[in-house]
């Protein structure tokens, strides 16, 4: 996984002020304890993760941890922040980097799988959290969704001339497969490569079921293709 800028662990550029090393000190510390919170409530949930847990996986005795978090929901939702932060901007550096719509689609798409095949680095944190009943975990959800909608939403505006209203309702569509999408494949562990999976997603999103292809015969099959003709 690519590094991830609020959680790296690498110092700044040495200064010789002691307030900027001491500065710099202090944001190593709490991005240690940021990386190890995130892993543990990946791995444990936020109900059953004690402070105790976090404080051992980063290496720092309770009373620092709670220095820089009071709380373990302030904690958690820190994480989660950060972590919403950096799913938007793959995404919106994804569609931003590639020209032509099939290829911003196809880069968004990926951007999801790459995501779960990851999953224990923050898509499960943000989609399959044990604390939604949290108003502020919640809001944090709905918020991810919402900007990637929005970012793809006005993509297809800008493309197609449709109001906002028609883009976003598309945009939703097309966020939603690729979410449940490629959850799918790493819930059934993986059975086709990545780049098959987001390649077969891909052709669905821009082609509809008519691009799938059926590679045995049967009656049902048949009707479908005899309904095609007929149509």
């Amino acid at each position: 996984m690519e590094e991830i800028p609020f959680f790296s662990t690498s110092l700044p550029q040495k200064s010789t002020s002691t307030g900027d090393a001491s500065s710099g000190r202090i944001q190593a510390r709490r991005s240690s304890i940021m990386m190890a919170g995130l892993e543990v409530f990946s791995e444990k949930g936020y109900h059953l993760t004690a402070m105790d847990d976090i404080a051992d996986r980063a290496g720092v005795s309770k009373p620092i941890l709670y220095q820089h978090f009071p709380s373990k929901q302030e904690l958690y939702l820190g994480v989660l922040d950060e972590r919403v932060d950096v799913i938007v901007k793959q995404v919106s550096d994804a569609i931003e980097s590639n020209t032509g719509n099939r290829a911003r689609l196809e880069a968004a798409i990926a951007c999801y799988y790459r995501l779960v095949d990851d999953a224990d680095q923050g898509y499960r944190l943000i989609f399959e959290s044990d604390f939604t009943t949290n108003n502020d975990v919640r809001a944090r959800v709905e918020d991810v969704v919402s900007q990637v909608s929005r970012l793809v939403g006005n993509e297809v505006m800008r493309q197609t001339g449709m109001s906002m209203g028609e883009a976003n309702i598309l945009a939703g569509g097309l966020c939603g497969m690729a979410q449940a999408a490629s959850w799918r494949w790493l819930r059934l562990g993986r059975p086709i490569p990545m780049e098959q999976a987001i390649a077969q997603t891909l052709d669905l999103a821009w082609h509809g079921l008519g691009a799938v292809t059926t590679k045995v015969s049967s009656p049902q099959a048949d009707i479908l293709h005899l309904e095609d003709r007929i149509g």
